[in-house]
């Protein structure tokens, strides 16, 4: 359904975590808002969000967490090599706090505050999900005080005046094909990257990128980011995925069918042997403790296969993991594994290869050096020391009891991280780092200035909570005009 009018204060194209904070920012401030989004129903990635970041927040200081801004600005900062904008991330972390706040006030309900594998306790998680934060929270507030959604809806053109400031786009309603200008002075993009657009994904990378398996809603295919492109915004920051580490790789079967899945979490959250194209083994894989780090890892190898026995699999299903699962489960066991093996064999999934011996499932898989992989690592399990990549003893596992298994592994992603530069209001900069007048970028299609060449996941929550923030930001600059 087209829009009901033809005039807004400002247009925010995307329902994410970053279009729902603009637009429940507007409104505070009597802005007549618009949201387009372009998927059937609202929320997108967002939806499936854990929590966002903060630092000296009152959840944390209840819990006795002691993190400084200081710290978590020297840590983003070094991780990053300097890449991320100093100023933005000093803003953000400064602001995050409040942020927390704000979005309780804007009935969003958290539970704790938590890490992720190594990484600090930045992470103020939401009661529900995104889902609930975006659809019992932001929407319902927004839409209440007057915001409109639309969806099925895309916009295709930007129009800028004779000074090169925007003043008008045009949105298309996917069922019937109608058009519509929409007249406004500002415009939000919060379209989510393009992790669904495989060529532009794979163009802007100089890794296997035809390997990232996207876990997201499916509707980040870049064409918010070609609107700002189209017009003279710079090209800014491409190729960086937030890449979670493996994924089970089977084309035949969409994606989130094995994420956080008992057959996903023991072949890539629990350290397995990992092998290569030639059967090498290549790296300490309880890396995933910090993600994206995994994700490093594992898209320099042309391929990848974890590699379990079945006394392997006996031992993950039947008693304790080697590790825990929190704060995302409480499981301690995957009773559901050997199932979901044996309806991968029925239904002949290609990302599982089975074999009796060592010897056979080398040769199935031509992996000319996973025999005396397996031979050497079996010696460093007996010896119970890692004396060639240091992993920890908890996670050594024998490979001596067949059958044998090996499942191809991608690499799997949330977003992309760039797209657009912009300044410290949010503002869309063109080549010349000149604002394109009342053109703003939030969110992933603006977080390049968060990152180096790789999501700093050592901060839990850094990405959504700067949903959150830019959101905010783009909203209160329209508003001050």
């Amino acid at each position: 359904m087209l829009p009901k009018q033809e005039n807004y204060d400002v247009v925010i194209i995307g329902s994410g975590l970053s279009g729902q904070a603009a637009a429940a920012e507007a409104i505070d401030h009597n802005l007549k808002t618009l949201v387009i989004e372009q998927g059937r129903t609202t929320g997108g990635s967002g939806n499936y969000v854990e929590g966002v970041f903060a630092v000296e927040s009152k959840m944390q200081k209840e819990q006795g967490i002691t993190l400084t801004k200081k710290q978590i600005l020297h840590d983003e900062l070094e991780f990053s090599h300097y890449e991320a904008d100093t100023r933005i991330w000093k803003d953000y972390i400064d602001q995050s706090a409040e942020n927390i706040d704000w979005l309780k006030e804007h009935d969003v309900k958290f539970t704790k505050v938590a890490t992720l594998g190594s990484g600090l306790d930045t992470w103020h998680m939401f009661d529900g999900l995104g889902n609930k934060a975006i659809h019992e929270g932001m929407q319902p507030y927004s839409e209440s005080r007057g915001a409109e959604f639309v969806t099925s809806v895309q916009a295709i053109k930007l129009s800028l005046d004779e000074d090169k400031e925007i003043n008008a786009l045009v949105v298309k309603d996917y069922e019937s094909g109608d058009e519509k200008a929409i007249y406004t002075k500002n415009v939000i993009l919060a379209s989510g990257g393009y992790l669904n657009n495989k060529s532009m994904l794979v163009h802007s990378s100089n890794n296997n990128a035809e390997r990232i398996i996207p876990m997201n809603s499916g509707k980040s295919n870049g064409s918010g980011l070609k609107l700002a492109w189209d017009i003279g915004a710079k090209k800014f920051g491409m190729g960086m995925a937030m890449m979670f580490g493996g994924q089970i790789k089977e084309d035949t079967v969409p994606s989130y069918k094995f994420w956080k899945t008992d057959i996903g979490i023991a072949t890539c959250e629990m350290a397995p042997l990992w092998v290569n194209e030639v059967g090498d083994r290549f790296v300490d894989e309880s890396v995933f403790r910090i993600w994206s780090y995994a994700g490093n890892a594992l898209i320099k190898q042309e391929r990848t296969y974890a590699i379990l026995d079945q006394a392997t699999i006996d031992h993950f299903a039947e008693k304790e993991l080697p590790r825990s699962l929190k704060p995302l489960s409480d499981r301690t066991k995957l009773t559901n594994l050997k199932e979901m093996i044996k309806n991968a064999e029925d239904k002949k999934l290609g990302f599982l290869t089975e074999a009796d011996t060592i010897q056979e499932l080398a040769k199935k898989l031509n992996l000319p050096n996973l025999v005396d992989t397996i031979n050497n690592y079996n010696k460093l399990v007996d010896n119970k020391e890692d004396i060639e990549f240091g992993k920890d003893s908890k996670y050594l596992f024998s490979l001596k009891q067949g059958p044998y298994y090996a499942f191809e592994l991608g690499i799997g992603a949330y977003c992309t991280m760039g797209g657009l530069r912009i300044n410290r209001k949010n503002e869309v900069l063109d080549n010349n780092g000149r604002k394109i007048g009342g053109l703003y970028a939030v969110g992933s299609d603006a977080s390049a200035v968060l990152v180096g060449d790789t999501y700093g996941v050592n901060v839990p929550g850094s990405e959504a909570g700067y949903c959150i923030y830019s959101g905010r930001v783009a909203a209160q600059e329209i508003a001050k005009k």
